[in-house]
């Protein structure tokens, strides 16, 4: 049995560095290159053959092969005989090919066929015996092909017991599934298409089951708990004085969080709601509840700002329970936490303030995180800690693909929140050229003139690379003459930017310039137009969250794209829909599931053949099996899944 990969016949000192060269240094990591894909030799059928196919033909050499030179590229040409009729053959660059044939053999040719010279530009000539339907296709530099093929049926020759299998045989066999190594070599050695279909279906649920069993055995464990002895009738009155009708989303959602605190088990809740959808009032009617029955609320949000327009709600909605505002520029912060810790507040709206060790609660019964991929998994975790029975409602204005919000939460514990008020209005939604920005300023004096306000975006404060920036567009303002112009960004002290936010409310008719710090929580109902400069710049779930500043009333509203003509495609696509789970679909697509949820902060790792758009049903499977691992008894124990709980404790590979 061969141990190494240098022992593999075949495998000398000049081919050993250039696998080293590219990472390979052992019989497994040859394995763990899997192909890019398959060139394919089936043949062909004469009666089927058009103009320009690529066909693959078993034939006899007819002629002498003869070599021409024309410049530096040598060309080969011959005849070929193929059910009684003759082929002329040229094959450029491959003067090797005189040595290698003669007239009479019997020969494997790919190329492509021109029917009006009954030509093929031959592409490859084998022997039969060494044709392969389908020929791996690496692409390793300075390595052949067909040189990987041979080494890699050197190793199944001699049967290497480099691959281990990392699932249990029950679950695999019980899905039909096939072993691990047998999908190793049949992707590697394939005799068919089926062969590489029952490979990657194999690979596929191995990556979605290690994926659902790192994130179910580390997300929020369920401990027993008693339900939640929140008072209905008080709970339905203060629905009915809410002013408007809640959308049939925001009730569904409100309906998912009851029916988990009915339960006897804590519960945690991701909403996820488009801009403008309203999720805040279900996080509202869920907060009420729990201060019905006698237990407190923390609510975390990311900003001050937001902190600050949180608190100003809750308290005009709830008058019957106390509510605090805690961030870093509390006044008597020692005494408010003392309050708090003794129970004189049922609810606290914070920042990371909330995580401090010194808050503490009496008697904690639900936390509300928003925006929750604005805060990393330590610090939610810290402030969770802090509750009696550590139910959570995650809120995020970032819609997530279906699949995705499936794997990391598991369907039952995801609410989604599709549809908007019904006074919401459509926002127009233009893409102009930086060099023309005559449209833009022009719809800036008239949304002024109608007192309403506006907002404008740029990537950078100062720059020396960007002509988008919070200098230059400043400068572009007092050219045209617009006054009540303010600014909020990172530079300026806390004091500044919100003194800033304050004048920009007041003054009817102002301009708001910003950098994308207002991407999220800032609702400004006389805000009527944004424009984002640099777009091509910004993600598209990040331009849909700016775009959501505007649009928040009856009022017509109007979001610009301002770019120098790059990425006019992404740019289209957000011009186009104005549904967020669409868009995050697409954005899965293009940027992958790193930038949901704070998943780039977890090691979310890249898939060599699991599609989290597609392959939904295998997630599904891969989830069900893993439930059920980690609800068994003695999964813990048994030394069969010594491996399956090192992983989930440890960072192995596979």
């Amino acid at each position: 049995m061969v141990k190494r990969l240098e022992d593999i016949k075949g495998v000398g000192p000049k081919l050993m560095h250039q696998f080293r060269s590219q990472g390979i240094w052992s019989i497994y990591d040859l394995l763990l290159r899997f192909p890019k894909g398959y060139e394919n030799f089936y043949l062909t059928d004469l009666k089927d053959i058009k103009h320009k196919d690529s066909v693959t033909l078993e034939c006899v050499i007819s002629s002498d092969l003869s070599l021409h030179r024309y410049g530096k590229t040598p060309r080969v040409t011959f005849k070929c005989d193929v059910d009684h009729q003759t082929f002329d053959a040229i094959a450029f660059g491959k003067g090797y090919l005189v040595q290698s044939f003669k007239k009479g053999d019997l020969v494997i040719l790919k190329g492509v066929y021109n029917l009006y010279y009954h030509q093929i530009n031959v592409s490859s000539v084998t022997k039969p015996e060494k044709r392969l339907d389908l020929k791996p296709i690496y692409g390793l530099s300075d390595i052949y092909d067909k040189t990987i093929t041979n080494i890699i049926s050197e190793i199944y020759l001699h049967q290497d017991d480099s691959i281990y299998e990392v699932i249990p045989e029950d679950i695999y066999r019980s899905l039909n599934y096939i072993s691990r190594k047998e999908a190793f070599y049949k992707i590697h050695l394939p005799k068919n298409e089926d062969d590489i279909m029952h490979a990657k279906l194999r690979f596929k649920f191995e990556e979605a089951f290690f994926l659902q069993l790192k994130w179910m055995a580390n997300r929020p464990n369920q401990m027993m708990r008693e339900p939640k002895a929140y008072d209905i009738h008080q709970v339905r009155s203060f629905i009915e004085k809410i002013p408007f009708e809640l959308t049939k989303d925001q009730k569904e959602a409100v309906n998912d969080i009851f029916r988990d605190f009915k339960k006897n088990v804590q519960s945690f809740r991701l909403i996820q709601g488009d801009v403008g959808s309203g999720k805040t009032i279900v996080s509202l009617i869920a907060a009420y509840a729990i201060m019905t029955a006698k237990e407190q609320v923390a609510f975390m949000a990311p900003t001050e700002l937001l902190v600050n327009q949180h608190y100003q709600f809750f308290t005009s909605m709830i008058h019957d329970f106390k509510i605090l505002r805690l961030t870093s520029s509390t006044k008597n912060k020692e005494k408010e936490k003392t309050d708090l810790e003794l129970n004189h507040y049922d609810m606290v709206i914070g920042t990371h303030a909330l995580i401090e060790e010194d808050v503490k609660f009496r008697q904690l019964g639900l936390v509300i995180i928003d925006e929750q991929h604005k805060f990393g998994v330590e610090a939610r975790q810290q402030l969770i800690d802090k509750a009696l029975h550590k139910d959570v409602l995650y809120l995020t204005a970032t819609p997530i693909p279906r699949t995705l919000a499936m794997v990391v939460y598991g369907d039952s514990h995801v609410s989604a929140i599709k549809e908007k008020p019904k006074q919401r209005k459509l926002i127009e939604t233009q893409i102009i050229h930086r060099d023309d920005m005559t449209p833009l300023i022009e719809d800036i004096k008239l949304t002024i003139a109608k007192k309403e306000h506006v907002y404008l975006v740029v990537p950078a404060i100062h720059s020396d690379r960007l002509n988008d920036n919070m200098d230059t567009i400043l400068e572009l303002l007092n050219t045209y003459g617009f006054h009540h112009v303010y600014m909020l960004h990172g530079e300026q002290s806390k004091e500044e930017n919100e003194s800033s936010m304050k004048k920009f409310i007041e003054n009817q008719g102002s301009i708001l310039l910003s950098t994308s710090m207002i991407e999220v929580g800032i609702d400004l109902p006389t805000a009527t137009m944004i424009a984002i400069f640099s777009a091509e710049r910004f993600g598209l779930a990040q331009l849909h969250q700016l775009r959501g500043r505007v649009g928040r009333s009856h009022l017509k509203s109007v979001c610009y794209l301002v770019t120098n003509g790059l990425d006019h495609e992404r740019l289209d696509v957000l011009k186009k829909t104005q549904d967020g789970f669409k868009l995050s679909e697409f954005d899965l697509k293009q940027r992958g599931p790193g930038d949901f949820i704070g998943l780039d902060q977890s090691g979310f790792p890249e898939f060599k053949f699991l599609d989290l758009q597609t392959d939904y049903d295998i997630l599904l499977k891969a989830q069900e099996e893993v439930l059920k691992l980690l609800n068994s008894s003695h999964f813990k124990t048994n030394p069969k899944y010594r491996y399956l709980n090192r992983f989930i404790n440890e960072d192995l590979k596979l």
